[in-house]
């Protein structure tokens, strides 16, 4: 009896291959669907809403412009009325003249000026129909301005035949009373009306409380009837949806002029869809193009699958290698911890004994033979000692455990040391290091392996804010009751929103990995903890500026020259 043979692992890796290719394509392709169409929901919506708040945000200030206009145009009939009297008014050649200076004043916004009677007669008339003797007893307008004192009219025939809108006003005088009246510039009043257009599918016009063109529509003529009934008085800007033949519009409305005109913007909505139709299309391509190169990427990362598994294998091997090698670090740590505190007691006694030697051979003076001799080695030894007692300090802090205390010291030697130390790291990047040390500075309260380890990450910071090289000025003086420090560069700079947070722990504006945030927190403790303070300056592209202010002791306000 044969027995089946079992299926190869080739056999069983190319089935593998196989299924994470479909299951990668399908989860490729199903989000990309229905991105697509939720997409066109989405953008669809939310663009018919915009150009809906664009719309009622325009209307709304185009209307406020139109009342300002018709207004100003009111007070300027007002004012010539006003200001002339009856006996000026009715004289052709003034009128002529106040013809032109109302044009003058109102960038044309006239077409004529005439002036009639309480009767209705027309006594006085300039402008280009023949007007003058007519009688307007009968005219609605006329009765208007007899109540109200003051009428702009809707858009009317009149004798002229030709559709128009007056502006009147009735002038009380104690002789007699008379009208004064302007016929409005209509192509002027339609551009302002359509200065604002929304873009393609688009139209504003204003109609009348019984649905009249007061202005051109873009279909249709002014004193024609809108198709759409008319909606109610509103106080606010009203936008709905309406049906216009085969066409679906927005229409956004306002009441202007005492609630007898309606300002009325449209958008198809095809229009506003227009946009996202034609993004889609687009992105329709390009999704296309994407689904190509997606299969052709999937095919290749799947082959290559089995290889990318054995070199995650190889690498979590690595870390799990740099696991063990940081705990090795870390013990040695703490053996340089325990090693350095070991060394230090010996070498204390040691330095001790080397005291006591010294003070036995001065003693004994000029009875010990070599004397000097011994004293000499002595010193040497105690250097070395120092020199011991230096290195452990040096081990401790590397394990971060060390125990530090300020000391009255010169900060001249420790500063110079410190840029022989970082000159050379530095110049490597293409940065120069310099500093200027005040003569005779007096003494002040630190700790030189804290300086140290403060003006080291000063440094470093400047370096880093000088990607392409620059100067990094290191400046010491007295001013006052104190010793300050500068450390400056002429890098980047710091932000002014950054300013405030620079010494937050935790703050940093370096890319992840680059730093922890903990430097100059750190800088500023130690400072503090010394009695001294520190700040910052900084000007964006022009650089910054570290001050480290020192108090100056009181025994030590005398210069060293001076001191007794």
């Amino acid at each position: 009896m044969k027995h089946p043979k079992p299926h190869s692992d080739k056999s069983s890796g190319s089935t593998l291959r196989w299924r994470i290719v479909i299951v990668l394509l399908i989860a490729s392709f199903l989000p990309l669907s229905l991105a697509g169409i939720g997409s066109w929901f989405v953008f669809s919506d939310l663009l018919v809403n915009k150009a809906l708040e664009q719309m009622r945000t325009v209307v709304s200030s185009h209307a406020r412009a139109i009342e300002a206009h018709l207004l100003e145009r009111q007070h300027l009939i007002e004012l010539l009325a006003k200001s002339h009297s009856l006996k000026e008014i009715r004289r052709q050649e003034a009128l002529d003249s106040l013809f032109n200076s109302l044009n003058a004043a109102s960038e044309n916004s006239f077409v004529d000026l005439g002036f009639i009677s309480t009767e209705g007669d027309h006594l006085a008339y300039v402008g280009p129909y023949d007007l003058r003797d007519k009688k307007y007893h009968e005219a609605p307008w006329f009765k208007e301005v007899m109540n109200r004192g003051i009428y702009i009219s809707d858009v009317f025939m009149g004798f002229r035949k030709v559709p128009h809108c007056i502006i009147a006003v009735k002038i009380e005088n104690v002789r007699e009373d008379w009208i004064l009246r302007a016929t409005i510039n209509s192509d002027r009043f339609d551009s302002l009306v359509k200065t604002e257009v929304f873009g393609e599918g688009s139209d504003v016009y204003i109609v009348n409380s019984e649905g009249v063109y007061q202005t051109a529509p873009r279909v249709g003529r002014v004193l024609d009837t809108m198709p759409v009934p008319l909606t109610e008085y509103h106080d606010k800007v009203l936008d709905r949806r309406v049906q216009v033949g085969e066409a679906t519009k927005f229409k956004v409305t306002t009441w202007i002029n005492d609630g007898r005109w309606m300002l009325v913007a449209e958008q198809d909505l095809a229009a506003v869809q227009a946009p996202v139709k034609t993004a889609l299309v687009k992105v329709a391509r390009v999704v296309a193009l994407a689904v190509v190169v997606l299969i052709v990427i999937t095919f290749i990362a799947t082959w290559h699958l089995s290889d990318r598994i054995d070199k995650a294998n190889a690498a979590r091997e690595e870390l799990s290698r740099a696991f063990m090698r940081s705990a090795k670090l870390a013990s040695i740590g703490e053996l340089a911890t325990g090693l350095a505190h070991e060394i230090n007691n010996p070498l204390a006694i040691i330095s001790a004994e080397q005291t006591n030697i010294a003070d036995l051979v001065e003693m004994a003076g000029d009875r010990l033979e070599n004397s000097q001799e011994i004293l000499d080695s002595v010193r040497r030894s105690k250097e070395h000692i120092q020199r011991c007692g230096g290195i452990t300090k040096k081990m401790l802090q590397f394990s971060r455990k060390q125990d530090t205390s300020p000391e009255l010291t010169d900060l001249a030697p420790h500063l110079n040391e410190i840029v022989d130390l970082m000159e050379r790291h530095a110049n490597a990047h293409n940065v120069k290091l310099s500093a200027e040390i005040e003569d005779n500075m007096p003494d002040v309260l630190f700790d030189p392996i804290e300086l140290e380890q403060v003006l080291v990450n000063l440094i470093n910071n400047s370096i880093d804010a000088l990607p392409d090289g620059g100067d990094i000025f290191l400046k010491v003086y007295k001013e006052g009751e104190q010793v300050h420090l500068e450390v400056s560069d002429n890098g980047r700079g710091i932000p002014p929103e950054n300013m405030d947070r620079i010494f937050e722990p935790f703050f940093t504006t370096k890319p992840v990995g680059k730093g922890t945030g903990l430097g100059l927190s750190i800088c500023y403790g130690v400072v503090y903890s010394w009695g001294s303070r520190i700040r910052a300056e900084s000007t964006p592209g022009r650089g910054t500026t570290i001050h480290i202010n020192f108090p100056i002791p009181v025994q030590n306000h005398v210069p060293k020259d001076k001191r007794g």
